[in-house]
């Protein structure tokens, strides 16, 4: 179709916020049926007003209604995780469509669909800590999942104090860089996996040569 003379002058923010409002236009007819349950991610430029400005798109989706969200920023992006109840009629391109559309640009959306089920419960925290190598995180990783354990957060860090602001090493040359991993490990029977699993974190950090710390979450309870 060829746009109409209005359309032609409407500015592209009008237009991102009329596609958002066709989809809204959907709540009047499925805002009393069931809801399923989705995953909203957004990843882009970090700045204050990210995570309000996802929510209230979230919030001005016809029918839809905001669960637990998850927000991290690396060295200026930012990557924001919510869990979305989603009306029957409005499938998940419309929804990644309208959060498109709400967001300023360079922002990236994907929707997936929930898991099923009750979700794995936190029940330790465990940093690791060594000279950088390759492979410390994939080791952790696949300790964790040959125990049918889930790492819910991990946050990763190297000690590049000895590196100048150009990425060049200094002098000195005997001193490796410092690897830390900090992960939460989550189960399904919390209470029961963390006395076993704490032997175990330590088992592994003496046979890999790494520094291992175990804090049991489930005594803070």
């Amino acid at each position: 179709r060829v746009p109409t003379i209005a359309q032609q002058r409407r500015p592209p923010q009008q237009t991102m916020l009329l596609s958002a409002r066709r989809v809204a236009r959907l709540a009047p007819a499925v805002r009393s049926r069931a809801l399923s349950k989705v995953v909203a991610t957004i990843t882009g430029p970090c700045n204050k007003e990210a995570l309000s400005t996802f929510t209230r798109a979230i919030d001005g989706i016809g029918g839809c209604k905001l669960g637990g969200s998850r927000s991290m920023e690396l060295s200026g992006t930012v990557s924001i995780s919510s869990v979305v109840f989603v009306p029957e009629g409005l499938d998940n391109h419309e929804l990644s469509h309208a959060l498109q559309c709400a967001l300023p640009p360079r922002y990236v959306v994907s929707v997936q669909e929930s898991g099923e089920g009750n979700a794995p419960q936190a029940f330790a925290r465990v940093t690791v800590t060594g000279a950088e190598r390759m492979g410390i995180l994939a080791e952790l990783a696949d300790y964790a999942e040959s125990r049918s354990l889930q790492v819910s957060t991990m946050l990763a860090t190297t000690d590049a104090s000895r590196y100048g602001a150009d990425g060049i090493e200094g002098t000195d040359d005997d001193e490796d860089p410092i690897y830390t991993a900090t992960c939460t490990l989550a189960s399904h029977s919390p209470e029961e996996d963390a006395p076993w699993v704490r032997n175990e974190i330590y088992e592994f950090g003496e046979k890999a040569e790494l520094t291992v710390t175990f804090e049991d979450l489930t005594a803070q309870a």
